[in-house]
């Protein structure tokens, strides 16, 4: 039987799924996909300002606390 092409579903593709996370003061936001994806990453000027080695570990830490928003525990999956 062939697929109906008019036959839409109401489940979002897993890449629309999004999360975000903005660090403490707000310098660093992220969005990332259900599947792990960085969708969008904005630095504000005193970001910049910080050392570089500090600032890719509060990126890190931005992406992976979006990240683990769509982390429900076993008892879901």
């Amino acid at each position: 039987m062939a697929a109906d092409p008019d036959l839409r579903t109401s489940v979002p593709r897993r890449s629309t799924v999004q999360a975000s996370h903005s660090s403490h003061d707000g310098a660093i936001s992220v969005i990332v996909t259900l599947d792990g994806q960085v969708r969008d990453l904005q630095l504000a000027d005193t970001a910049t300002t910080r050392p570089a080695a500090q600032l890719a570990r509060d990126i890190l830490e931005c992406i992976h606390a979006a990240q683990a928003l769509f982390d429900l525990g076993p008892a879901t999956r």
